[in-house]
């Protein structure tokens, strides 16, 4: 089998599985390990794609792609390329460059506007926000719409509005702060950010949509986790039916917001509590492990 054909076969895998992940709900069953195979897959799809245009194009080198590479820069600094390497060869060779600038573009430019949107919104809640007088981790907004919400960063700001105040009991507020420290700690933002630069980049795609909301569930599911064994499911779970049933509920751009995502399915999850075997999210592990480094060994060794 050829180098290209590998990444091709690459690709094809990482697509079928990209397109049957978001139906399948043993994902549900344990959040963090299934993050790890979204992200995997990602990778391994974004990597087999350009991988296949530059296999091909650097076939006649008979090289992995990144020492063919230097092979190709090599030869073109000197102004003599192989006799085998056609034009059809370096056309493939520049829309696999091409095509990595512009997701490496695309995931700058997500980066760029989701920080100027947080900067925005820490500089409306320095104005209008005020510490919580029992709870110094919450900032409280005057507002009667439902919104409580974490601003993610190095100073992580948690949020809830007057209106969550009074939805709320004591008990039910701690489970919802304890859900957006969970964002704050373990830096959800940055596991959706490659996801969403993806989604920026090709903003027709169905399968690339589907995959954004299927990992952006899975953080609040994660986040929900986290919370539950702190305060307990069924508290959560409270907190989360009272969300449901309100009509206002607000989430700004840019912040990581419990009340949204799938109300129904997070509550159902928190109230049946399933959860893997051990054996099987090692295997699940491993699997995501060896999807995430085929593409990757392919870049570097020839076959």
């Amino acid at each position: 089998m050829t180098y290209a054909a590998h990444h091709l076969l690459t690709f094809v895998a990482a697509s079928l599985a990209m397109a049957a992940m978001p139906r399948w709900s043993w994902a549900w069953r344990a959040p963090r390990t299934s993050l790890l195979i979204w992200q995997a897959v990602g990778s391994c799809l974004v990597l087999s794609a350009v991988g296949t245009a530059l296999a091909i194009g650097l076939a006649p080198y008979r090289l992995g792609i990144v020492p063919a590479l230097v092979g190709l820069a090599g030869d073109l600094a000197r102004g003599r390329l192989p006799a085998t390497l056609s034009p059809v060869h370096l056309l493939l060779v520049a829309c696999g460059l091409g095509a990595t600038a512009w997701l490496a573009v695309a995931f700058a430019r997500s980066a760029a506007s989701v920080a100027a949107l947080r900067r925005r919104q820490r500089t409306l809640l320095g104005l209008i926000a005020r510490p919580h007088p029992d709870l110094r981790e919450a900032l409280v907004v005057e507002h009667p719409a439902v919104a409580a919400y974490c601003l993610p960063g190095r100073k992580a700001a948690i949020v809830v509005s007057t209106g969550s105040l009074d939805l709320l009991t004591d008990r039910e507020l701690r489970a919802v702060l304890a859900h957006e420290r969970a964002h704050a700690r373990e830096r959800h933002d940055l596991v959706i950010l490659p996801f969403a630069a993806l989604h920026r980049a090709l903003p027709g795609s169905r399968l690339v949509h589907a995959m954004l909301e299927a990992v952006a569930l899975l953080v609040e599911m994660r986040a929900d986790d986290r919370a539950a064994a702190d305060t307990g499911h069924l508290t959560l779970a409270t907190a989360l039916r009272r969300f449901r049933a309100c009509d206002r509920v607000a989430t700004p751009p840019g912040t990581l917001g419990g009340a949204g995502h799938d109300l129904d399915a997070r509550i159902a999850r928190l109230t049946a509590r399933p959860r893997p075997s051990w054996p099987v999210r090692a295997l699940l592990l491993i699997v995501a492990s060896t999807v995430a480094g085929t593409p990757l060994s392919l870049f570097l060794l020839p076959l």
